[in-house]
């Protein structure tokens, strides 16, 4: 079995253990454990470093400086390895070598005193967050499977163990990516948002100068953006399921999906591949702990419906399942997702919404646009637009931003109304009227424009309106951060024909929202 490590600089983990209320809790428990005894005089490192069999443990300990936190009145209990450490059980090809010693040391440390004894039965969480079985076998006691040569050697801050064999190393999901090449280019990428940054919570605080905090140990913890995104695969008390491809299958994954965020301005390209990348692994990691109650459904952490994913012909279908500490990897060769399923989202553009999508400018200052609030009608939302013109010789006409499209197919709708909708429900003295409705998509990154002229909307029920079937977008308008579609680039306008004298006609709009519904048929002509 395979596992783990979470990368955190040995001094945030000395820092993080030391609040004064459990230093004090061991404190008390060490003067009892001595009352009325002679006291060691000699520190755990004092110790470690008087061992010859342990030189190669003192010389780690010093590289890291874990000499100096052994060295204190801090409490510790220690796992020692004799010999010569071997930094392979830890490394992959992608770890440094700072992250591997630091490893190897976590790995044989844990905050308190942990006593051995022949029918001791625990599980310790050592200093890189690892539980760690420190059990009896056949009276031996045994600490993750390396046995103890020599149990309880007490010291002033602690007790040392010495043990035969260096303890195994139990990755984790995130410590794992970096040990098997053939998931390198994955690994590459979920590794390049590692960060170091400063933890004032973890900092000693020195005083102030000049105004300003200063800190006499400043402590720096690891931080990845994608862990908020689909999981702190890194966290040693979570049980997660992950999906991981392989190279090749990486790859291809990536090429599939980077279609979908096709850029007019080559200023943009470099979002092509970071969008890409965001949504496959949106549909790579699984919760286990948090899965709805809907026993042929999994919920990823990136929120992705997958149905029995476990199943024959699944999306798990023929991984192979490596065990880590916090869960399970399964590498595949083969990723079957849809990206209509996973990338390419309907998108519904309430009508209600018009302050943030219809855009200023492109109706006349006098025309009016409302919100009535309707429920139980099946409008989206439970609301919806009136549009009315103050012009006695033309119709109402009102422009949407249509945001977020992706460079792919999409049926293309407006959701309209009835007449006799109110804010009080259905009216039996307001009369039904139809519409008569002109449509121009305009599209600046293209330069395309498509109008559709005299589409009929018979008024006597709540009903779609197709502007267009199957139309294909070359370039996506995915930006997800803007705040403002004031410059929108993607733009339809719907406007009411009908001429006045058409009494049994309304010259308002009452719409619903705007829908666009990704389709996989991207060969469909635009039909009217």
């Amino acid at each position: 079995m395979k596992k783990t490590n979470k990368y955190i600089r040995p001094a945030v983990w000395c820092a993080a253990l030391v609040s004064a209320a459990s230093l004090a809790g061991c404190a008390d428990d060490w003067d009892a454990h001595y009352d009325g005894m002679p006291r060691p005089t000699q520190t755990l490192w004092q110790e470690i470093a008087s061992r010859p069999e342990l030189a190669d443990f003192a010389k780690l300990l010093q590289s890291r400086g874990y000499d100096k936190y052994l060295d204190s009145n801090q409490r510790y209990t220690v796992w020692a390895p004799v010999g010569q450490i071997d930094t392979t059980l830890v490394t992959g090809e992608y770890m440094s070598p700072d992250e591997v010693l630091a490893q190897v040391v976590e790995n044989h440390i844990a905050r308190g005193v942990v006593p051995a004894s022949t029918v001791v039965d625990d599980t310790v969480s050592v200093l890189n967050g690892k539980p760690m079985p420190f059990v009896a076998v056949g009276g031996v006691p045994a600490f993750n499977g390396a046995s103890v040569r020599e149990a309880n050697i007490e010291c002033s801050n602690g007790d040392l163990h010495i043990l035969s064999a260096q303890a195994p190393y139990n990755h984790n999901l995130w410590s794992y990516l970096r040990q098997d090449s053939e998931i390198s280019h994955i690994a590459d990428y979920m590794y390049s948002f590692n960060r170091q940054v400063f933890s004032p919570e973890l900092s000693t605080p020195g005083g102030v100068v000049g105004g300003q905090q200063v800190y006499t140990d400043s402590v720096f913890v690891l931080n990845n953006e994608l862990w908020a995104q689909i999981g702190y695969l890194n966290s040693e008390d979570r049980d997660f399921t992950m999906l991981v491809p392989d190279n090749h299958c990486w790859d291809a994954t990536l090429d599939r999906f980077k279609s979908f965020y096709n850029y007019a301005d080559e200023a943009d390209a470099e979002l092509t591949e970071t969008y890409a990348c965001r949504n496959i692994l949106n549909a790579l990691v699984f919760d286990m702990e948090n899965q709805p109650q809907m026993p042929d459904y999994w919920i990823s952490t990136g929120e992705l419906p997958f149905y029995r994913p476990d199943a024959e012909g699944g999306l798990f279908d023929g991984a192979v399942a490596v065990s880590c500490s916090n869960g399970e990897m399964l590498k595949t060769s083969r990723l079957e997702l849809d990206p209509y399923g996973v990338l390419a989202q309907p998108i519904v553009i309430e009508g209600e919404d018009y302050g943030e999508y219809v855009l200023d400018g492109r109706y006349q200052a006098t025309d009016r646009p409302t919100r009535v609030a309707v429920a139980g009608t099946g409008v989206s939302s439970s609301a919806f637009m009136t549009f009315n013109s103050t012009s006695p010789s033309r119709g109402s006409e009102v422009t949407f931003a249509l945001p977020d499209v992706l460079s792919c197919a999409y049926d293309i709708g407006v959701v309209m109304v009835p007449t006799n909708l109110t804010r009080n429900g259905w009216s039996s003295t307001v009369t039904q009227k139809k519409t008569r409705l002109d449509f121009e998509l305009e599209d600046d990154y293209s330069g395309e424009s498509l109008e559709v002229e005299g589409v009929e909307y018979a008024g006597d029920r709540i009903d779609t309106v197709w502007v267009a079937r199957g139309h294909k977008f070359p370039f996506c308008d995915y930006f997800p951060d803007r705040t403002s579609f004031d410059d929108a680039a993607i733009r339809l306008t719907v406007t009411s024909a009908a001429r006045r004298s058409e009494s049994d006609y309304t010259m308002a709009l009452y719409i619903d929202c705007i829908v666009l519904k990704p389709t996989v048929n991207e060969d469909l002509s635009d039909e009217e």
